[in-house]
């Protein structure tokens, strides 16, 4: 070797050694011939051992990595050696001195012969756990992420900075029927296009074009609502997020308020609706205590005007009563029920005797009843049903006749055993039309009769025999009177 030559490789040589101490990597060298490897003291190192710690053979570093990763890594070493690739490296754990994982990434190339036979094999060791963690992490963010939004019952729809759809969610597609091929890729203005045909365009609660116009330029979260074509009625509350990351644009959640939204209309209709009902009787109250206060009246007028305003205030009370219990009812959702095991009999005899039935009418005409028939009711809202039931068969027979009371097991097919309650009266009855909105609050099939009432009786039994696992069911004719069935689960 010339000494031009022996700069060359001087120089290489220092670079060599440069470029090892700069890398902050551990250096391997495998002499294949001999089985000795050669350790940096930075490949020890990072591993926590000192400089005479670790031996020069291959199990050194063989017997640390992971046994997990051990196979595949001399499976990828082996292809290497074969030349079947350029270069080798492989990401595996090595053991550190104190027992924990790292992750290595390892790099290495072969050497060969003049008949191109692998003689040796250097490369690098590099520490990646930091970013290996930080990648875990992210996995397991992301996996996080999609299974809450794949468990998720609000939609989801999020756009890519160049403002076409790049995910949606299941509940998405469950929510609106548009299949997830549908919009994926589309632009905005494409997605909101689809959108519109879902919905109703003549909803009381905006359209596509509301809802686009609601939500342009908003800087923060806004929100609108639509109302679906198919289910009728189904409302949906969509917000509009902005994001900063570098993939998503903004995201649109969509959140089924259906129910929210008729609770709010039912109590809007029923606030209106009690105000009304309440307007009257106290407009008597007040017009007739005015009377009093300001005309001279005689003895007979004053207790006839003092007679209305009671008789008014009871009708106050009652539907306030009324009112409140409907409101506890539905605010407690069974929460205060207490279930008992009781004899159909035993209910509907109590109930029975504890009845005051208007003056100069009929007693209840009860049928025999079997004494084997058992239900699991709340006892007193049970009986509050049968009370209400009856009280209604007699203010709507005015004209008298009968109230019967008739027990029966019911058995059919494709359903567990029941019990009906039957009350049937010899009253005015009723239409088809007004059988349909009996239950409807304050409804009231006579309203120009003289028939005292608030229109909440039949909504209260309604709600009970509900909760109750129950139903009612109603035939009635005009003048040939009414028959209410209350049906219970029989145990």
């Amino acid at each position: 070797m010339n000494s031009a030559d022996q700069n060359v490789d001087v120089d290489d040589g220092h670079r060599w050694a440069l470029a090892i101490a700069g890398s902050n990597d551990g250096v391997w060298d495998w002499n294949l011939a001999t089985g000795e490897v050669f350790f940096s003291d930075r490949w020890k190192s990072m591993l926590g051992y000192g400089h005479d710690e670790v031996g020069h053979t291959v199990d050194e570093w063989s017997s640390r990595v992971h046994p997990d990763d051990l196979g595949w890594i001399m499976e990828e070493v082996g292809r290497h050696l074969r030349g079947d690739t350029e270069l080798y490296q492989t990401e595996h754990r090595v053991c550190h001195k104190d027992g924990h994982y790292l992750w290595i990434l390892d790099r290495g190339r072969r050497q060969v012969d003049e008949k191109g036979q692998a003689v040796r094999m250097t490369g690098f060791h590099t520490d990646v756990t930091e970013r290996r963690q930080a990648q875990e992490s992210v996995q397991d963010l992301n996996l996080e992420l999609s299974t809450i939004l794949n468990l998720s019952p609000d939609g989801f729809v999020a756009f890519d900075r160049k403002g076409c759809v790049k995910y949606v969610n299941p509940a998405f597609v469950h929510t609106t029927g548009l299949v997830s091929l549908q919009v994926q890729n589309l632009t905005e203005d494409a997605f909101f296009n689809v959108l519109a045909l879902q919905c109703n365009e003549h909803s009381r609660v905006g359209d596509v074009t509301y809802l686009r116009s609601n939500l342009t330029g908003a800087s923060q979260q806004r929100r609108s609502l639509l109302e679906l074509l198919k289910p009728p009625g189904r409302t949906l509350m969509v917000r509009q997020q902005h994001s900063d990351a570098s993939s998503i644009s903004k995201i649109l959640c969509f959140r089924d308020v259906t129910y929210e939204t008729e609770v709010d209309r039912l109590k809007s209709e029923f606030i209106s609706t009690a105000a009304h009902e309440l307007r009257s009787p106290l407009a008597s109250i007040y017009g007739f205590a005015e009377a009093l206060l300001t005309q001279k009246t005689n003895a007979a007028t004053r207790k006839e005007f003092l007679g209305i305003i009671h008789q008014q205030s009871q009708t106050m009370t009652h539907l306030l009563n009324e009112m409140l219990d409907l409101a506890r009812i539905e605010a407690r959702r069974r929460s205060d029920f207490v279930y008992v095991r009781v004899p159909v009999q035993s209910l509907v005899k109590s109930v029975l005797s504890g009845f005051k039935v208007p003056e100069g009418r009929l007693p209840v005409v009860l049928s025999p009843i079997p004494d084997d028939l058992y239900v699991k009711v709340d006892y007193q809202k049970a009986s509050q049903v049968l009370v209400n039931v009856l009280s209604n068969a007699y203010k709507y027979s005015p004209d008298g006749g009968v109230v019967q009371v008739d027990i029966e097991s019911l058995r059919t097919q494709g359903r567990k055993p029941e019990v009906g309650i039957h009350i049937t009266d010899a009253g005015i009855g009723m239409t088809h039309t007004q059988v349909e909105r009996v239950f409807e609050r304050f409804y009231r099939a006579h309203p120009c009769s003289k028939i005292p009432g608030t229109g909440l009786g039949m909504s209260i039994v309604k709600e009970i025999m509900t909760l109750l696992d129950g139903r009612v069911d109603i035939q009635s004719a005009p003048g040939q009177g009414t028959r209410v069935s209350l049906i219970f689960p029989c145990l």
